[in-house]
């Protein structure tokens, strides 16, 4: 692949990127201490950035004709089994650990479909098509690419920070992870519409037993040692899935 992709216009995102997380994570802590806005509006906020977020990545994408590396043109999809695998794991392993549901609506239900849609929409655009696909062009090495790219979204989930040391440790090992095995399942399959669907479906099991509970900054306690590596060893698998896909179907070009 010829390099085409400047290190300039990939800081740039990685900047916007920064930036808009931090945003977010700042309006909703500002509406919920000062406002104590309720479970509905807090989606909605969040819904919000989300679509913003989709469009800049989508822009960066068609602008510097990544469309292809990105998963966005009609390509039929590729060994799709590898999608199902991985996230098929990941469902069950939120369905096992989560908490009774109680705020069972319509309403609800479908609020949180949207939001973790938004969710799946946006982190794969920006982190998988153009992100992964920027370094992948930058380096004209995917492998590299799929590494940076996911410790990049590892570390953008310390902004929140509010898990304590242990918990913000396991946090970036548990996106890293996932990125690792989303990204090589991109490069393999060729289309993202699959990891979206897959990334919304994995957050709606991660959140059902949050159906309608409103959030508190004081209510968050930090994650202990013991959590935190129940945490990583429990999400390792996914390390060694796309160390495993990387190796096998994955060649540097």
């Amino acid at each position: 692949m010829k390099n085409t992709i400047t290190l300039k216009k990939i800081s740039v995102f990685v900047l916007f990127l920064t930036a808009i997380t931090f945003l977010k994570q700042l309006s909703i802590s500002y509406l919920i201490e000062h406002y104590a806005i309720d479970y509905t509006n807090t989606l909605l906020v969040k819904i919000i950035f989300n679509i913003v977020l989709t469009a800049v990545s989508f822009y960066f994408i068609k602008t510097s004709n990544l469309l292809k590396p990105a998963g966005l043109t009609n390509i039929k999809p590729n060994k799709t089994k590898f999608v199902i695998i991985g996230s098929a794991y990941l469902i069950l392993l939120n369905l096992l650990f989560a908490d009774d549901v109680i705020n069972v609506t319509f309403l609800n239900i479908l609020l949180l479909l949207v939001y973790c849609l938004s969710v799946g929409f946006a982190e794969e655009m920006s982190i998988r098509g153009f992100l992964q696909s920027a370094l992948s062009n930058f380096f004209n090495n995917p492998k590299k690419a799929i590494v940076i790219a996911s410790l990049i979204f590892g570390v953008l989930h310390l902004i929140r920070f509010d898990k304590g040391i242990y918990g913000e440790l396991s946090q970036i090992l548990f996106a890293t992870f996932i990125g690792i095995m989303f990204g090589a399942i991109l490069v393999i399959t060729k289309r993202i519409y699959p990891l979206i669907i897959a990334h919304a479906l994995i957050d709606f099991a991660g959140g059902i037993d949050a159906l309608g509970k409103s959030l508190s900054l004081k209510n968050i306690e930090p994650t202990s040692l013991t959590s935190a590596l129940v945490i990583v060893v429990l999400v390792s698998p996914c390390l060694f899935y796309g160390l495993f896909l990387m190796k096998k179907h994955i060649k540097n070009e």
